[in-house]
């Protein structure tokens, strides 16, 4: 863990960052945001996108942040990503 930065969501839904990222300046929560190139044999997990955006956050505010993704992520958000967002938390806490 650089700084105490700790992934909060990788993703190549802009509208979704976007609102994210909204969330997460209203609510006084400093981000990083980072883009990396998708290697070929794993483009079929971002929908066949060449980059992904990567958002971190600090570590000491996270649990604010994963309340605030759970927000944006809850308009018709499949249960696999709640318990991959909860997995996650899980594993920060430990």
């Amino acid at each position: 863990m650089v700084n105490n930065e700790i992934e909060l969501i990788r993703t190549v839904d802009m509208e979704k960052k976007d609102a994210l990222i909204r969330r997460l300046v209203n609510a006084g929560i400093s981000y990083l945001e980072k883009w990396e190139k998708v290697p070929f044999f794993k483009r079929h997990e971002y929908n066949g996108s060449k980059e992904v955006c990567v958002v971190f956050i600090n570590d000491y505010q996270k649990e604010l942040a994963f309340s605030i993704l759970e927000e944006v992520e809850g308009g018709g958000e499949v249960p696999e990503r709640k318990q991959k967002i909860k997995a996650l938390r899980d594993d920060l806490d430990s």
